[in-house]
Parts: C-alpha cells; structure tokens; sequence
C-alpha cells in the first residue's frame, strides 16, 4: 500500500494545472519503461491518465482525489481528510517529511534547447532524493501555470510538497525534469502543451466502476 501512496504522490507532484482549460502531454521514462502521461485541466479541477492503468481526478476546491484504476474496473474515492493520511504516508515512504524550511533549487549556469524552448538547468537535493530542471522562462503563462499548480497542492495539503521544489521556486516552466527518489529516476518531459476546452463529462465516474474501500485511513473502512 506504500508503493500505491507513493505512485499518487508522485503523480500530484508532476500535476501542472492551469488557470483556463489546458491539455499537458508529457513523456515519462522510470527504469527504461516509457509511460505516456496526460493532463486535463479545467478551472478547479483536472484530470491525470497514467497510460491505460490508471487515471487520478483532482478537485482543489472541495480537496481530495477519486482514483480510476482501470483493468480493476475500481474506483477509490478519497476525501481531503484521507488525501492528507494517504500523503503523509507516502511522505513516510519517500523518506519523511523534511524539517525545517524545504531547499531551493540553484541555478547551474547552463543552457540547454528542449524541443522548442530555451531553457536554463537547475538542480535541486532534498530529503527525497536529487533532481535536475530544465526551465522555460519564456513559456506561455508560465507564472499562472506555477501559482494555480502551488495552490493546488497545498488545498490537498500534501506533505510531499514540501519534499521538493514548489513551482513557485522556478523563474519560468518547468518543461523537463530528471528526479532520483528511493533508488529511480524518472525522467519527465513536456510533449505538448495546449489551452483548448476540456470536456466536464471527462470528470464524470464510469457507471460499470465499483468503489473500492482503502482501509488504514480515515473513512476508508
């Protein structure tokens, strides 16, 4: 169940919501295994699909997260109280929640092109484990995208956050990153990135989905 906490807290932590509706395609690469990844966000809400496997839906408003898990045919239905417990124990599982105020990302100097974008490099060492940026500073609504993906977070009030950089720290998008966490590396990078309407029914539960209880946290029996 610690590896479940800790997959959703990595999923919360690569989220990138946005003011209006945005569509963010990424590329996620963990032991040599290439994952598609995409986002759908739409005012308060947004929607993550790993793949096929499993899609996350997250309301920063009300807090709290419902869970597709899609072979199962299951759906796993966490209030704000239960997204607190299930990421405190993920931040348990990442190597516990820092003390005292989280590090700040530095400034390497260099430059790199990904894809379309110039980028400036940042690395970043934690509780968790060591990162690598690649930042945008000329990304469209850049600051937007970074402020809306902070107050998300902390209306979840993750602990995991604190465990790495808030996209505040960052001068621009971030449009690629390199994180090694309890021994892996997951290399993440921006495919596309597109403001067009999302459709409200994507947030709307499948009729043939059973609920699935999590027990071991609050509500969860």
């Amino acid at each position: 169940m610690k590896t479940f906490f800790a997959s959703l807290a990595l999923a919360v932590l690569t989220l990138q919501p946005a003011f209006a509706d945005w569509v963010i395609v990424q590329k996620s690469t963990t032991d040599g295994q290439v994952q598609d990844m995409t986002f759908k966000i739409k005012g308060d809400k947004a929607r993550f699909d790993a793949g096929a496997q499993m899609s996350v839906i997250l309301d920063s408003s009300a807090g709290g997260a419902t869970i597709l898990m899609h072979a199962q045919k299951a759906v796993v239905k966490m209030t704000a109280e239960m997204m607190k417990s299930a990421m405190a124990m993920a931040g348990n599982a990442l190597g516990g929640v820092a003390k005292g105020p989280p590090a700040k990302p530095q400034a390497t100097g260099q430059t790199e092109k990904v894809g379309a974008y110039e980028t400036e490099i940042y690395t970043w060492s934690g509780p968790i484990g060591t990162g690598k940026f690649w930042v945008a500073k000329d990304f469209p609504q850049a600051k937007e995208l970074n402020e809306i993906q902070d107050k998300m977070m902390k209306a979840m009030g993750n602990p995991v956050a604190t465990l790495a950089p808030a996209a505040a720290d960052f001068p621009g998008m971030v449009i690629k990153s390199e994180m090694t966490m309890m021994g892996k590396t997951v290399l993440s990078e921006t495919v596309s990135a597109k403001e067009e309407p999302v459709d409200e029914a994507i947030f709307t539960l499948p009729a043939d989905y059973n609920e699935m209880k999590l027990p071991g946290l609050p509500g969860g029996q």
